[in-house]
């Protein structure tokens, strides 16, 4: 028996349209700013940034940091510690990461209940990825998703293209637990060797995590080159020989498992 186990954004799903303009009505209502005009002419600016963003509530974030001027090329090179600083100025406004995040999720569920097709619609799965993991399914590869985004959205955009996976298949931010810890835990529920699993992930700082843990070392693991990474980020996992380098024309052409 195989499992694959996968990432949704970046790996699944492009949802470039939809985090940015779920980011533009976060900021709107956490700092008051009703303009979207200035907001629009940052989007590019935004999709270039999107890989340094490792959770949903960061979107808003850098949103906010862009618009004090910022350049792309500071942000790529020291997000983290452009992230730290912007967060203690939050804190000093009162604004917390947690009512970012709590934000977030409640302007998508807003969303979802107005307009449902329409945010379905800001979202889109990338090429023949699709009828790949259908062609798994139907080998009965088991397939689980494991997600910083909350579940249930990450369920509905794969019921919307017709994918219908079981229950405790998909694990969402809600969660709370690294990744590592999640495999680890499908690990023991299946009753598996972790040589018996494919992890496919776009962040490669998640990828490395797995292979820290002693336990995990034969979990096979591959880089989304199709996801939201730098080219200094695989250039970087050209260097680490258990990361292998996937991309899109491999994962939905080749029997790459």
């Amino acid at each position: 028996m195989k499992i694959l186990v996968t990432d949704f954004d970046g790996v699944i799903c492009d949802g470039l349209r939809e985090y940015f303009y779920s980011s533009k009505l976060v900021y709107q209502k956490i700092w008051f700013d009703r303009s979207s005009i200035e907001l629009d002419s940052l989007q590019s600016q935004f999709n270039l940034l999107r890989p340094m963003v490792e959770t949903g509530w960061e979107m808003p974030l850098l949103l906010r940091v862009l618009t004090w001027g910022e350049t792309p090329e500071n942000i790529l090179e020291n997000w983290y510690n452009i992230k730290e600083k912007a967060i203690k100025i939050l804190n000093l406004q009162g604004i917390k990461i947690e009512i970012i995040a709590k934000t977030l999720d409640e302007i998508r569920e807003q969303q979802i209940k107005d307009d449902l097709d329409r945010w379905l619609s800001l979202q889109e799965f990338y090429a023949g990825v699709k009828s790949k993991l259908q062609q798994l399914m139907n080998r009965d590869i088991k397939i689980y998703i494991i997600t910083t985004k909350e579940g249930k959205f990450a369920r509905k955009l794969l019921e919307k293209e017709g994918i219908y996976l079981p229950e405790n298949t998909i694990f969402g931010k809600e969660v709370k637990r690294p990744k590592y810890e999640t495999l680890r835990l499908i690990i023991q529920q299946e009753k598996i060797e972790p040589s018996q699993v494919c992890f496919i992930e776009d962040r490669l700082e998640a990828l490395a995590l797995v292979n820290q843990q002693s336990d995990l070392q034969e979990v096979k693991l591959f880089l989304a080159l199709w996801g939201y990474n730098t080219e200094k980020t695989k250039l970087q996992a050209q260097e680490k020989p258990k990361i292998n380098l996937l991309s899109l024309a491999n994962f939905t052409g080749n029997d790459v498992f």
